[in-house]
């Protein structure tokens, strides 16, 4: 009866101790541009993060838009191996589409009180310099 117990507690721990998948979007449009990273190390069950990954070589201006992070099978075997001293993760990022950068023109500011006479100046300003630049304007309240 208590090797039935220990196998049942066995397999219930195991169970427990399951991989998981995490998924953070960032709300822009994923393009085609995927960067893979697995078996990235984390220390002491995690608790010592993975070194930063950097993708503006491979996202470029256009950004991120997923980041999934994930413990398979063979990772928690590896963290189980070592004591949980090292336990890798598969990190998987997806660029995203087209350019998430400001415009590259002049910035105008409409005060948080401007009467409308002050706001249609602003504005007069900013389309006269986009006409004049050929570029895209950016107007902040």
């Amino acid at each position: 009866m208590n090797v039935g117990r220990a196998l049942t507690l066995a397999a219930v721990c195991l169970v427990a101790s399951a991989c998981y998948h995490q998924q953070v979007m960032s709300g822009r449009t994923p393009g085609t541009t995927i960067v893979a990273k697995p078996w990235t190390p984390t220390w002491i069950f995690g608790l010592v993060p993975a070194t930063p990954i950097d993708v503006t070589q491979q996202c470029g201006r256009a950004g991120v838009a997923i980041v999934e992070t994930q413990q398979t099978v063979p990772n928690w075997l590896v963290g189980l191996v070592t004591l949980g001293i090292f336990t890798p993760i598969d990190v998987k990022v997806t660029c995203a589409s087209g350019s998430a950068s400001l415009p590259s023109g002049a910035t105008f500011y409409v005060a948080r009180d401007a009467s409308q006479s002050q706001r249609e100046a602003v504005f007069a300003a900013a389309v006269a310099e986009s006409q004049r630049t050929q570029h895209a304007v950016l107007i902040r309240y």
